[in-house]
C-alpha cells in the first residue's frame, strides 16, 4: 500500500466486493472453445509411468543383489 493510500473500512470493502462479483464474468473466445486432449496424455503419461515403475524395481532388485553376495 502506498502511504497515500488509506484502507478501505469494512462497509467500503464489501460495497467494492459485491459491485466486482455482479459484473459479469467473460471468458475470452480461446478458454470457450479450447477442448484439451486428455485421452492422449494419459496413455502416454500411463505409458512413462509403467516404464518408471520397472526400472525402480530393477534396482531394487540390483542392489538387494550387490548387497548379498557383496
Amino acid at each position: 500500500m502506498d502511504k497515500q493510500e488509506q484502507p478501505l473500512s469494512r462497509a467500503a470493502y464489501r460495497k467494492q466486493k459485491a459491485a466486482a462479483s455482479q459484473a459479469p464474468k467473460l471468458k475470452s473466445r480461446r478458454q470457450q472453445t479450447e477442448v484439451p486432449e486428455q485421452p492422449q496424455d494419459n496413455s502416454r503419461l500411463k505409458r512413462r509411468l509403467n516404464w518408471a515403475i520397472g526400472i525402480v524395481v530393477v534396482l531394487i532388485i540390483l542392489v538387494y543383489l550387490v548387497l548379498f553376495f557383496v
